[in-house]
């Protein structure tokens, strides 16, 4: 092996072949180490003593983009920042600049439709653990394509198992931290279950959250039942279905919300199990642990509440932020 000594022109050509993997999804990127936005994938990098990269040391935020509207933005905010204040971790930018940044960075790409990262780091330092090697924050922002949630999702249901990940203690699960192996890990485990999510159970031995997704039941007797909320993350997803589930109450579709602990045989028995995540909204479970779930099919809950869903990413100006494209 003869290893050379690259040069910047090398490393940063046209089109570089390292860049390959995911190219075509990166639209753009702010950082605040740049000072600006770059829409060449191959810019869209990180300083490796940046304490994000190398002890996973940052939160962030992940947001919708519909038709030139920020979908569920301040409550995306709010959460970036009480997950800021969980682990001292001072925001570079107050919440009002933050929104700005997002807001111009997407309307830089033009495009009405996108997923957005924001990613707040402890910052750049030495290679060690010490967050008071840190001298400032930084922020980054991405927007990419809208991620690709499988059709047969919606209309035949989804299947899920559950994790034998232990799941992250209270303080660090209610954190939207960039240390996601656990995650990582619980995805690896359905994958290789060949299902297309897994289930954290609590300490106790009730449900308590997929890998990346908040879950709910709905029982027999038209219970909304979801998890409570002390050890693990907030869902905005779910804090969303939640204030759409009271229109289901309304019309007597369901009876009442419950935030209770969930066994593992109540969700066996349940008519319903839906998760729910920024992308895909809401998604039916049909078969957990190998058991179908009621009929096997996706349910009438579901299909009203992604009706719910739809119909508030487009319409309720209450969750919308307008993009100042020009």
């Amino acid at each position: 092996m003869n290893l050379k000594i690259l040069s910047r022109n090398e490393i940063f050509l046209e089109q570089p072949k390292w860049r390959d993997p995911g190219r075509s999804n990166y639209l753009a990127m702010y950082s605040s180490v740049f000072g600006g936005v770059v829409a060449d994938p191959a810019l869209m990098i990180l300083p490796m003593d940046d304490h994000l990269v190398h002890r996973g040391d940052g939160i962030f935020e992940a947001l919708e983009c519909v038709n030139g509207y920020l979908y569920n933005l301040d409550a995306h905010l709010s959460r970036l920042q009480r997950s800021a204040q969980l682990i001292s971790l001072d925001l570079p930018f107050d919440l009002g600049t933050i929104k700005q940044i997002i807001m111009e960075t997407v309307a830089i790409v033009g495009v009405k439709d996108c997923i957005v990262r924001l990613f707040i780091s402890r910052g750049l330092g030495g290679f060690g653990p010490n967050p008071t090697e840190c001298h400032k924050s930084n922020l980054y922002v991405v927007a990419l394509k809208e991620e690709s949630v499988p059709r047969h999702f919606y209309t035949e249901g989804a299947s899920a198992v559950t994790s034998q990940i232990p799941i992250k203690p209270a303080f660090f699960a209610r954190v939207k931290s960039c240390n996601y192996l656990p995650n990582a890990l619980a995805h690896l485990e359905a994958h290789r279950n060949k299902v297309d999510f897994a289930i954290v159970l609590d300490q106790q031995g009730y449900v308590a959250e997929g890998a990346t997704e908040s879950i709910a039941i709905v029982s027999k007797q038209k219970i909304f039942m979801y998890p409570k909320l002390d050890n693990i993350l907030e869902g905005t997803t779910l804090l969303r279905a939640l204030e759409l589930v009271k229109e289901l109450i309304k019309k007597e579709d369901l009876k009442r919300i419950s935030c209770t602990d969930i066994s593992l045989e109540e969700v066996y028995n349940s008519s319903e199990i839906l998760v729910f995540g920024t992308s895909m909204n809401v998604v039916p479970i049909v078969k957990y642990d190998g058991k179908t779930i009621d009929v096997g099919k996706p349910g009438p809950v579901f299909r009203r509440l992604l009706e719910l869903f739809q119909k508030d990413k487009t319409e309720n100006k209450k969750v919308l932020t307008l993009i100042p494209y020009t």
